[in-house]
């Protein structure tokens, strides 16, 4: 079973106040000033890349959540830009690129005709220069087909609401948007959307966890390879044996995000 939502909807049920509606155009070039793109980089942004809108920012002034500051982070306000695609497969590289160049909290909507992709980037104040900002990881939910959602992916958007975050800080309401992100990559592999993990883990372990299956995906993979090309008997029973292993850890995993 499937179910449909527009773009325009995801924003209308994400509800976020009027007051922090901003809908400014940012041009491209201003990555390429202040990003300091590579040739990769560049070719990405020029090819891909149709239009940025900074549609909202959200500070104390515009909603009320504190904003957050410690000695190694920095949480003022939480932007929302949107970044219409001509292309999408390189929008992990764009991602990266625009967190690096933008110091506060932002979460890019990446839209291409009826997709999707949420990315998040969580950022700290740098040990070695206390006027940059350090990205510590990426949280991405992957393209999502807002005509032809799983009830998985449609259950996470439904949650994705300012009104379900945390209003304590800036730094727990961004917290928040990562952990229904992760969430979202736990509910690719289980069927199901869920904030808390089968096991009662914590977000930090939940995405321990994701790492490992992607880990051990890729071994079950590079293993398989291995098994297609290999003539001896003994080596090919001893090959399927570890895909066995390799299956059975990653659906205990799974039982348990």
């Amino acid at each position: 079973m499937t179910t449909a939502m527009s773009i325009e909807e995801f924003y209308d049920n994400m509800a976020i106040p009027d007051a922090c509606a901003l809908g400014k155009r940012i041009f491209k070039k201003q990555f390429y000033e202040n990003g300091q793109l590579n040739a990769a980089d560049r070719k990405a942004f020029v090819e891909d890349i149709e239009g940025i809108e900074w549609r909202y920012t959200m500070k104390p002034t515009t909603v009320n959540i504190p904003r957050f500051e410690d000695e190694t982070h920095e949480y003022l306000e939480v932007a929302v830009l949107q970044v219409l695609l001509a292309a999408r497969e390189r929008s992990a590289r764009i991602a990266a690129v625009m967190q690096k160049a933008i110091p506060y909290p932002v979460l890019i909507i990446f839209t291409q005709e009826d997709g999707m992709a949420l990315n998040a980037a969580e950022k700290r104040i740098s040990r070695a220069d206390s006027n940059k900002i350090v990205v510590e990881a990426s949280h991405d939910t992957g393209w999502l087909a807002m005509s032809a959602l799983k009830p998985w992916q449609a259950d996470f958007l439904n949650d994705f609401r300012v009104t379900n975050f945390s209003y304590r800080n800036f730094f727990e309401f961004y917290q928040d948007i990562i952990k229904r992100i992760v969430a979202l990559n736990c509910a690719a592999h289980t069927g199901g959307y869920s904030l808390s993990a089968a096991n009662g883990d914590s977000g930090a372990d939940r995405l321990q966890s994701l790492k490992q299956i992607e880990k051990l995906q890729q071994e079950q993979l590079e293993t398989r390879n291995k098994l297609k090309k290999e003539k001896n008997l003994g080596t090919q029973v001893l090959l399927n044996t570890r895909i066995k292993q390799i299956t059975d850890r990653i659906e205990a995993i799974k039982k348990a995000i």
